[in-house]
């Protein structure tokens, strides 16, 4: 039997043994720039390696077709199946799959990356799940699902994130916040789209049964835009009686050159301490005076509740209490909008 000093020289010299192995494949005779080191902890193979790097830290020179696992994986040129490590970097293009804390690939890639941050710096055609989606190449397809995705050229796909960037839309944008420079086909839908280049943007100054005067901001697309809206009515008591904001969307189906139809639904609160919340659907139905200006009209339907005292609404034509905390009235709105 072994003294534990024992133990602990054999142990140290087996170490230092794997540590220095060098195991070269291919031709009997190489250069020494040639050499592969593989030692399990650091291994730095060239281009004629043709198997799996599993090590702490892994290097390759040229193009492999070898799984990399590790804690560092960098691969030179171009790659062609698995890399699993906390960074994974490929210096050319890539087809297969990344999967660590920070992914970047130089070159275009075909596949899928997944982690904290994912970056191509070329085509891509394929999946980015992580915190940060970035694609740079002219030419990217594919889903980008993360907290923020970017892209630098057109997006032919689905973004789905809370913040959304790209050139031009061929596709769908799903988040809180999208945007980008123009829409080739496809529809952003969020809280806030905006579309530099033909999108769609307006003011609308009109009356509702909630109240006489409302200003509201519209913006998106037509087939999809949401609408932030502040509404006044004098003929309460209190400024804070006196304000209502919401927000909601609508859509824009054209029915000619002249009319189109405008369903639209929101919601509204007042910022008074006694709580009470409408929602309104409405038909709306679209002139338009000249390109840029309309004037809409339409029924309208609001479900109001509070857990306190109802407030009476600027005017109705049908109301019908549905118990002590909850109406619904039938009204009509109208407004002129003006959009650029």
């Amino acid at each position: 039997m072994f003294s534990k000093n024992e133990m602990k020289k054999i142990v140290i010299a087996l170490f230092l043994f794997m540590s220095g192995i060098e195991l070269n494949f291919g031709q009997e005779s190489q250069q020494k720039n040639d050499t592969n080191l593989y030692t399990f902890f650091g291994n730095i193979v060239h281009e004629q390696f043709r198997f799996p790097l599993i090590g702490f830290v892994n290097i390759a020179g040229g193009n492999h077709n070898s799984p990399q696992t590790g804690f560092f994986n960098w691969n030179q040129n171009n790659f062609g199946t698995l890399q699993l490590s906390f960074v994974n970097t490929v210096g050319g293009d890539m087809a297969g799959f990344q999967m660590g804390f920070v992914n970047t690939v130089a070159g275009g890639m075909g596949g899928f990356q997944t982690g904290f941050i994912n970056t191509v710096a070329k085509s891509f055609n394929g999946v980015q799940l992580g915190f940060v989606n970035t694609a740079v190449g002219k030419e990217v397809k594919g889903l980008q699902l993360g907290l923020i995705n970017t892209t630098v050229n057109k997006f032919a796909g689905a973004q789905i994130s809370f913040v959304n960037i790209t050139k031009k839309i061929n596709g769908l944008q799903f988040g809180f916040i999208n945007y980008a420079d123009s829409i080739e086909k496809g529809i952003p839908i969020g809280f806030l789209s905006i579309v530099r280049n033909g999108g769609y943007k307006a003011i609308e100054i009109g009356v509702s049964e909630i109240s006489p005067f409302n200003l509201s901001f519209k913006i998106g697309v037509e087939r999809f835009y949401t609408s932030f809206i502040v509404a006044y009515n004098p003929f309460r008591e209190g400024i804070r009686e006196q304000v209502i904001w919401g927000a909601g969307f609508g859509t824009i189906i054209q029915l000619g050159n002249t009319f189109y139809l405008n369903p639209e639904i929101a919601s509204y609160n007042g910022i008074n301490e006694n709580f009470q919340n409408y929602v309104s659907v409405i038909p709306y139905f679209g002139y338009n005076i000249i390109p840029n200006l309309s004037i809409v009209a339409g029924p309208s339907l609001v479900w109001t509740y509070n857990d306190k005292n109802i407030e009476k609404p600027f005017y109705k034509i049908i109301e019908h209490s549905i118990n002590n905390k909850n109406k619904l009235y039938l009204g009509a709105r109208m407004g002129i909008r003006f959009r650029w």
